[in-house]
């Protein structure tokens, strides 16, 4: 089959390149082209639509990456996704999907494991985790929160939700940004996105139950999991796409999967779009909640985000968590949770049990932030300057510890790197990250998110608040405390 042109048809919102790459990625979701199904080339595209060639090319480039077509510029493009008939439709939940909250008892001691936060290499620089400091637009938002200091309603509660507003501005931009599929009764304002793992935590699991996350992966979910004495299988989430969807046919009777499908946290991993389906399909058919963490997804150097796990499932089994740590500051302590409106009632209610309302005050300055434009331009921003960045520290690393391997390079605010195996059984990691810590640098052991027995040893870095120096200083130090005997 050969699409024409003319079936081609832009909506005349935003951007060219946006307005044809939502034309012909619309159609695939619905199901009108088949696999192998055959675009006209860029060239009678940018013809007959009236686009310049990079344009077209622009938007086809997305595409591959996503996974919908394969070809490339020169030579034609085809299409590689078939997706199942009714995936997109919405439905309702099976009973496999309904709630079994029991009573809870206290987590014994022999399956807890202390949080690691007490470490003496809590902070300093290569710490993972932190955006550039110097870079946010603190006269704005200064300015913002002034606005609305002198508010007296702002001083008391409000919907247990957050502030309209500002879960107003917040539906537009994950629409947009990460095609989700909710309204802003559907968001709950949170104190980060830690706290909106645990909350998600509460809601589809009950004591005993199982669950998957992935290993290597975020300890603070690890505890969280944990706390609730929940029964946490991993799976291996080392590959450069992340957890692999044949893995999970290992696994029955869990009640939720934790995922980082954006950028997996910490090695990296892009989950591409088959992938994506075939894990919704995999949930869909066991019951299985997904809980997906949107880590760094908004600082991705090769590609656009592919769309979410919540909006490809059209909101239908899955929470959505994310945070604006790092787009931000750590120090606003703000993140927000979709769910289903089913649940979102009861994830308020938890919320409010165990925290009370977050500050109406940084809601308000957050929700003109968003809506008068001020949090897209510091987005373009932070997305140029952290790929300079991560550009440099690879330089770097290439320059000072040859035959390291590097992973997570494509994405967000730090680096992996791995011991090269001639090292791995000299590598004394709490030896180096005293070192380390003397001269005040505070990477992660990778040890530090190892969960299975995948023991690989190395080092996570964080490459976003420090200077050029201060990071060529870092990556010589580690190569030399590395090579000392």
């Amino acid at each position: 089959m050969k699409i024409e042109p003319d079936s081609i048809i832009l909506n005349g919102e935003g951007s060219l390149q946006r307005q044809l790459y939502q034309a012909l990625r619309q159609p695939l979701l619905s199901g009108l082209w088949p696999s192998g199904a055959l675009l006209p080339s860029s060239r009678v595209l940018a013809s007959e639509l009236g686009l310049s060639r990079n344009t077209v090319n622009a938007a086809l480039a997305q595409l591959v990456a996503e996974g919908y077509l394969q070809g490339q510029a020169g030579r034609g493009y085809c299409i590689i996704t078939q997706l199942p008939d009714q995936f997109f439709q919405a439905h309702a939940f099976q009973d496999s999907h309904q709630l079994s909250i029991g009573p809870r008892q206290p987590t014994p001691a022999s399956t807890y494991v202390p949080s690691q936060a007490a470490t003496p290499y809590k902070t300093g620089l290569l710490e993972p985790g932190v955006p550039d400091l110097a870079a946010f637009p603190y006269r704005i938002w200064q300015r913002l929160l002034q606005r609305h200091a002198d508010r007296p309603k702002l001083g008391v509660g409000g919907d247990v939700l957050g502030y309209l507003p500002l879960r107003q501005a917040l539906c537009l931009y994950l629409q947009q940004s990460r095609q989700v599929h909710c309204n802003e009764n559907q968001i709950l304002i949170t104190a980060g996105a830690q706290q909106g793992l645990y909350v998600a935590a509460m809601l589809v699991a009950a004591r005993g139950d199982q669950v998957l996350m992935e290993s290597p992966g975020y300890g603070r979910l690890r505890q969280a999991l944990q706390l609730q004495d929940l029964q946490i299988n991993y799976l291996n989430a080392a590959g450069p796409e992340g957890v692999a969807a044949e893995e999970l046919n290992h696994h029955h009777d869990c009640k939720a999967l934790f995922l980082t499908p954006g950028h997996q946290y910490p090695m990296g991993g892009i989950m591409p779009l088959p992938q994506r389906l075939a894990i919704l399909q995999w949930a869909r058919q066991q019951g299985c909640w997904l809980v997906e963490d949107d880590y760094d997804s908004e600082f991705q150097f090769k590609h656009r985000p592919i769309a979410s796990l919540q909006g490809l499932a059209q909101g239908e089994g899955v929470i959505f968590v994310g945070s604006f740590s790092k787009t931000m500051q750590p120090a606003l302590r703000l993140g927000y949770l979709v769910a289903p409106a089913a649940l979102i009632r009861r994830a308020a209610d938890i919320v409010q049990a165990i925290h009370g309302d977050v500050q109406l005050l940084t809601q308000a300055a957050l929700a003109d932030f968003i809506s008068e434009g001020h949090f897209s331009r510091h987005l373009r921003k932070m997305r140029k300057l952290y790929q300079q960045k991560q550009q440099l520290a690879q330089q770097l690393a290439a320059q000072y510890l040859p035959g390291w391997q590097l992973r997570a390079m494509h994405a967000g605010l730090h680096l992996v790197l791995l011991c090269p195996d001639d090292m791995q059984p000299s590598f004394d990691g709490p030896r180096l990250l005293q070192q380390l810590a003397a001269q005040g640098y505070a990477p992660a052991p990778l040890s530090k998110y190892q969960f299975n027995d995948e023991k690989t040893k190395g080092l996570v870095i964080g490459i976003a608040n420090l200077s050029h120096a201060e990071l060529e200083r870092g990556l010589q130090l580690i190569a030399t405390f590395t090579r000392l005997p």
